[in-house]
């Protein structure tokens, strides 16, 4: 039987307002990918770092670039419940227009239940 990463570094994350994620991160500590219907963003890993669009719809004539950084914080201990903040920018462009947006996001993160994450 494999051993269960360790569930203060597993966290269950809900979030986001234009493309809300509800998943399991195994380890926040490594590379991650929250995926959204639309998007999917990929963070550097570890409580402070950089985030980017990995997974974009795939629509002919629309593209997006989107990245920035985030920090992550558990004011309580990291096994209770904290927050992930998110703040970049991005642009969309549509042909030869292009719309430059900026902003951040809101995630909790949620210890995850004892044998969510097996490697």
């Amino acid at each position: 039987m494999a051993a269960a990463i360790p569930a203060s570094r597993a966290f269950h994350i809900v979030g986001g307002s234009g493309d809300p994620v509800d998943q399991v991160v195994c380890n926040i500590d490594e590379k991650f990918v929250l995926n959204g219907k639309m998007f999917g963003v990929e963070f550097s890993g570890g409580m402070d770092g950089t985030y980017k669009f990995v997974r974009t719809p795939n629509i002919p004539g629309l593209s997006w670039n989107a990245g920035g950084r985030y920090h992550i914080e558990f004011p309580d201990g990291a096994d209770k419940p904290g927050t992930m903040t998110t703040e970049g920018g991005g642009t969309i462009h549509a042909g030869a227009q292009a719309r430059t947006t900026s902003g951040g996001e809101r995630f909790t993160l949620t210890p995850a239940s004892a044998g969510t994450c097996t490697p």
